[in-house]
């Protein structure tokens, strides 16, 4: 077994290749450990085509890591930290910044927004004050 782990800021997501012990007889299985920051529906695409890299275009399983590894770059490349938190991807529900301000354009974690709006008593902007 092979276990991969990609860490952004202080969360990780994990991914297994299983060897099995009469390979090549039995194909190489690729499964999901911990995911964040990706919706499920990306986190299988993401498996699929690593399983897909190993077992019908015969790359290594280094490269279907790799390619594995250069999705989660992709994915959260350019993404700014959340201003409230200071993260990429929420601690708690593993989420990505998605809650826009319409007037400053800065995103937030919808968990973070909400502790501000109830902490604040008032649904405004953390940083330019306007109304969400």
């Amino acid at each position: 077994q092979v276990v991969a782990k990609y860490t952004i800021d202080d969360v990780s997501m994990e991914i297994q290749v299983n060897i099995p012990l009469i390979y090549p007889l039995r194909q190489v299985t690729v499964e999901g450990g911990k995911r964040a920051g990706v919706n499920e529906g990306k986190w299988r695409q993401w498996l699929l085509v690593s399983q897909t890299a190993i077992t019908s275009q015969n790359l290594s399983i280094l490269d279907a890591l790799l390619l594995w590894k250069n999705n989660a770059d992709k994915r959260f490349e350019g993404i700014d930290d959340c201003p409230i938190c200071y993260s990429v991807i929420h601690i708690t529900d593993k989420s990505l910044p998605s809650q826009m301000c319409k007037t400053c354009k800065n995103k937030f974690h919808g968990p973070c927004l909400f502790k501000w709006f109830k902490s604040s008593a008032q649904s405004s902007c953390p940083l330019c004050r306007s109304l969400f």
